[in-house]
């Protein structure tokens, strides 16, 4: 009689030679290596900081390209740390962080632009039943101006926040881990 294998066994060690499998370490790796970087507590903080708030905006694809932008006014910001930033809108975390930056954008918005489901399903089964190539795009543009719009704000709201949060924590963590030495550059 042959007996099958514990496949719970093989699927745990595959995972666990597989290096994205492992979030935890994966961040404070990085973490470690924001610390690590030879850059003023300011600028390393003050990168990070316009990292996350340019993560926070609905720019998925090009927000590393952005932030290179946003800082070159701050010549102290250190670019590295705020290429790092905008990862905290990444695959695994987009899907919870746009609908949260879309429903802080709600109450900045017009209250008659903002979509229910409801509303939201009914506007394109009334694209869909439009004739034509452009008039469908035009349709289904305008119901995208309807979502991104709001979730600009919404994001430009919550990423100064969080970049003003993340700024004075990062600053005050650096000089810790550099006065202390726990930083094992």
């Amino acid at each position: 009689m042959i007996k099958k294998a514990d496949t719970s066994v093989f699927h745990t060690k595959t995972f666990q030679k597989i290096p994205w499998y492992d979030v935890k370490g994966q961040f404070l790796y990085m973490w470690r290596r924001v610390l690590c970087l030879d850059d003023s507590p300011h600028g390393i903080a003050l990168g990070l900081a316009l990292g996350i708030f340019v993560g926070f905006l609905p720019l998925m694809g090009i927000q590393m390209a952005v932030v290179l932008v946003v800082a070159l006014p701050f010549r102290k910001a250190n670019r590295v740390s705020a290429v790092a930033g905008v990862w905290i809108s990444n695959p695994i975390t987009v899907i919870p962080l746009y609908a949260f930056i879309y429903w802080a954008g709600t109450f900045f918005y017009r209250k008659g632009s903002v979509l229910s489901y409801s509303i939201f399903k009914e506007r394109i089964t009334d694209v869909l039943e439009l004739d034509g190539f452009i008039d469908k795009t035009a349709a289904f543009l305008s119901i995208g101006a309807d979502i991104f719009i709001p979730m600009c704000v919404g994001g430009a709201f919550v990423g100064m926040i969080m970049g003003f949060l993340v700024y004075f924590a990062t600053k005050k963590l650096v000089l810790y881990y550099r006065k202390t030495g726990k930083a094992n550059c």
